[in-house]
């Protein structure tokens, strides 16, 4: 939305108009856009802008703050007036605390120039290319395509600029027999190099699980060895991460200290900062540096998020789980029985102090025999807990960035490996399709 030249200049003209004071500047610009279909027919452009910007003007121990949405000359100087002012005839408070100088953050460029030109054309021709797809399939495909554009930046005048421009996307696919028969999905998010979409092929992976998710057989509930794929595993890992918090009170954590072993050998969590496909923030929130933190290390605990003495990173900031390079066919050839699983949805909590959750699976669910797909499955619903589920990984795919909320945009992308998960248990058939 902003380059730091242009922020820049802003902050730099504010500084001058307050010449006397100590002033920090909180700026922040978005674009968000998106594009909807449904039937194969584009239904949305949308498309919202916003800025703001506050300011915070101290004149020895008193302090006062200005609001505006106008950057212009005029609405720059009328905010540091009303702030100059608000300071002047402010109670004095001797404990308002030092600002942050000058930072030195791990450098991250995450508004790609193909990101910033990503807009209702390029989308559209996306949208174009998928529907072409499914109509040579004989499907019907609905799906979205969102983008962010966003700057946020803390200026002041002791010398700190914390400032990060992102620029993301996501493709995110469902495709339906005409006769509700059949239903698959594909999708990719957190993007911020466009390159990595790849929506025909994409379309090719829905379309096929729908034809092929048709007249699904009905096995008999109970626990099965299954093949979470990165989406339905990105949901999975999103119920497990608040263990690592120091004020966790889950009985699984009482007595468990940094050093002990607490799932699979599988399982490796890292806050990678400045990985250069996630590309977010390497600041905390505090505008402090943030720097790479391994939760996990081989299903040993290395990492305690909050508290005094966490390290500098949020538990969510650039989370990987590290994989192999297992493409998720050659996982399904080294399955003898289970399930692959293409989502999870409608997740809700059972029971928090055990984490168990239940949810159902659609969008095509698939037998695996000796190596092979054999046959789509009735749906099912499932009770399980990430406390068990990740002490029985036994095959760990190629991580891709995923979403791990319910949504496909905003913060909350990490980069996710399909898995292989034994004894997962589904508890009884779902009428999802």
């Amino acid at each position: 939305m902003y380059s730091r030249d242009d922020v820049k200049a802003i902050t730099d003209k504010i500084f001058n108009m307050a010449q006397g004071h100590e002033v920090q500047v909180d700026l922040t610009g978005a674009e968000r856009s998106g594009t909807r279909w449904a039937n194969s027919t584009i239904t949305t452009n949308l498309i919202q802008y916003d800025r703001q910007l506050t300011l915070t003007v101290r004149s020895g121990n008193r302090s006062g703050s200005a609001f505006t949405r106008d950057f212009s000359d005029t609405g720059l100087k009328e905010a540091v007036t009303e702030a100059i002012t608000q300071a002047k005839g402010a109670t004095e408070n001797p404990d308002q605390g030092e600002w942050l100088g000058a930072q030195q953050y791990i450098p991250v460029d995450a508004a790609l120039p193909t990101g910033i030109a990503f807009g209702p054309r390029e989308r559209a021709m996306m949208v174009k290319a998928s529907s072409d797809i499914c109509e040579k399939r004989g499907v019907l495909g609905s799906g979205y395509i969102p983008k962010t554009d966003q700057t946020d930046c803390t200026a002041n005048t002791k010398g700190l600029f914390a400032y990060y421009r992102y620029v993301e996307t996501a493709f995110t696919l469902t495709c339906r027999m005409p006769d509700g028969s059949g239903s698959g999905w594909a999708g990719t998010t957190g993007i911020k190099d466009v390159s990595m979409i790849d929506p025909i092929a994409l379309t090719e992976v829905a379309a096929e699980k729908a034809l092929k998710s048709r007249n699904p057989k009905a096995l008999e509930p109970g626990r099965y060895t299954v093949i979470l794929e990165p989406r339905a595993h990105a949901r999975f890992l999103s119920l497990v991460t608040g263990v690592f918090n120091n004020g966790s009170n889950l009985a699984f954590m009482q007595g468990k200290n940094v050093g002990d072993k607490i799932f699979s050998d599988t399982v490796t969590l890292r806050s990678d900062i400045g990985n250069p496909i996630l590309r977010q923030t390497t600041m905390l929130q505090n505008n402090t540096p943030a720097k790479p933190v391994t939760w996990l290390e081989k299903g040993v605990l290395r990492n305690r998020a909050g508290g005094a003495d966490a390290p500098a990173a949020n538990l969510n900031m650039s989370l990987v789980m590290d994989g192999t390079d297992l493409a998720l066919a050659d996982m399904i050839k080294q399955t003898r029985r289970g399930l692959l699983v293409t989502f999870l949805w409608y997740i809700r909590n059972v029971d928090n102090s055990i984490l168990l959750n239940t949810g159902m699976t659609r969008d095509g669910l698939f037998l695996i025999e000796n190596g092979e797909i054999t046959m789509p499955v009735q749906n099912f619903r499932w009770n399980m807990s990430p406390l068990v589920g990740y002490n029985n990984i036994s095959l760990v795919g190629k991580s891709v960035p995923m979403h791990m909320g319910e949504s496909y945009d905003g913060s909350g992308s990490a980069l996710v490996p399909p898995v292989r998960m034994e004894d997962f248990y589904m508890t009884s058939i779902s009428p999802a399709v």
